[in-house]
């Protein structure tokens, strides 16, 4: 099965593929109940290049009337979340609209669950399956158009909300968030510039290559794995030109696919490392930064429990079979970074503290999850001296001592 045919087929989310669909706003917002909508967006730019007027459009076509927020920042702070929630009571909101990247609707998931339940505090909904128990019956209606193709958000049951108090990005997982419908829609990602469509790209491959290297959870969803190859398939191929020229719809529509398939696979196959240290450094890195700088040097710590997947990702990114496939994977990851002007390595970041290296280590000890969901767990016993390793390997762009652990 192709995978346009995967993602127009997903059981989980209806989604409405292809370009020009944003024109369909208006009707599926209509299918699913809402009367007031409540938009959210983030800094502008669907203003700029016309989305936002189209989505008004076709919001007027159908006799649903609406009220804007605007301002949703990159990792969404909890302030935020409440200022969305009050707005969406103050206007008598029936469901939300979330026109953006991924922090636009990840904070419009979580102000959902704040304004359905009637709570005024998001933080007893951190953590996994907070939420679908208190339910009685469904949160109200959300559809996500993502005008960027790397968080997988519109298909996930994942919200990140960063909690300022205590400088860590927090995750909300329920099935109860994941979205009935989406809209995606290739032709709103070509306004992403060249950084912000590597970034995004880079954050679907750690999202698909997370997944499929995940083994705790490789029964839960026994074709998720076929899907992550595909979507792995994808980026390699379409990330650089979809980078080095933004216009070309081919690629930006073959991204859009992978990121769709990345988030049907993150919903049953956990990610680990690589988004563990991106939550404590949200305040200085890009997420989806975060996690391309850091998955090469997980890929070496991971290579000796899942050396017959590497086979396959080798053959993916075209890498002869050697005595060292883990090491030759992760030299070709660093290759395929410079292809597209990914910086492989901490200390290429200038502004980059080096305390929030021993930052991300005490941070682990409160995401034990993710480090059990690892394909080679780290034990609690040696947290801190093998992320030490790690880490200290990625501030200096060197694997050799974590080919060793």
């Amino acid at each position: 099965m192709s995978a346009e045919s995967i993602v127009k087929n997903w059981k989980l989310t209806d989604v409405t593929f292809g370009e020009g669909t944003l024109n369909k706003a208006g009707s599926l917002s209509n299918d699913m109940g809402m009367k007031n909508a409540l938009i959210c967006i983030g800094g502008g730019s669907v203003e700029k290049f016309g989305y936002l007027s189209t989505l008004i459009n076709a919001l007027d076509k159908n006799g649903i009337n609406y009220d804007i927020i605007r301002g949703v920042e990159p990792n969404p702070s909890v302030g935020t979340i409440y200022r969305i929630a009050l707005k969406a009571l103050q206007s008598h909101s029936d469901g939300f609209i979330a026109l953006g990247g991924g922090s636009v609707i990840d904070a419009a998931k979580a102000a959902n669950i704040l304004v359905t339940l009637k709570s005024d505090d998001i933080r007893p909904y951190f953590g996994v399956n907070n939420i679908e128990k208190k339910l009685d019956g469904a949160l109200m209606p959300l559809l996500p158009i993502p005008t960027t193709s790397g968080t997988s958000a519109e298909v996930t049951k994942y919200s990140n909300v960063s909690d300022l108090v205590v400088g860590v990005k927090k995750l909300i997982s329920d099935p109860s968030i994941i979205p009935k419908r989406a809209i995606v829609d290739p032709e709103l990602t070509i306004s992403c510039p060249p950084k912000l469509t590597r970034i995004v790209g880079l954050d679907t491959l750690t999202h698909l290559m997370e997944g499929y290297l995940n083994m705790v959870h490789d029964n839960v969803d026994p074709k998720a794995n076929e899907r992550a190859i595909e979507g792995m398939r994808l980026v390699f191929n379409y990330l650089p030109k979809a980078v080095n020229n933004g216009k070309d719809l081919e690629a930006r529509k073959m991204m859009s696919l992978a990121c769709v398939l990345g988030g049907t696979v993150i919903v049953f196959k956990s990610t680990g490392g690589p988004h563990m240290n991106s939550f404590s450094w949200f305040s200085i890195m890009d997420h989806g930064e975060a996690t391309a700088l850091m998955l090469p040097y997980y890929v070496a710590y991971y290579g000796k429990k899942v050396s017959e997947k590497l086979e396959v990702i080798a053959e993916l990114m075209n890498i002869k079979s050697t005595s060292n496939l883990t090491k030759s994977i992760v030299e070709g990851l660093f290759n395929f970074y410079a292809t597209i002007g990914q910086p492989t390595k901490i200390s290429d970041y200038q502004d980059f503290p080096e305390d929030f290296i021993s930052k991300a280590i005490k941070d682990a000890s409160q995401n034990q999850m993710k480090l059990d969901n690892m394909p080679r767990p780290i034990p609690a016993d040696d947290r801190d001296s093998i992320l030490k390793t790690i880490l200290d390997g990625a501030w200096k762009g060197q694997i050799d001592e974590i080919l060793k652990l």
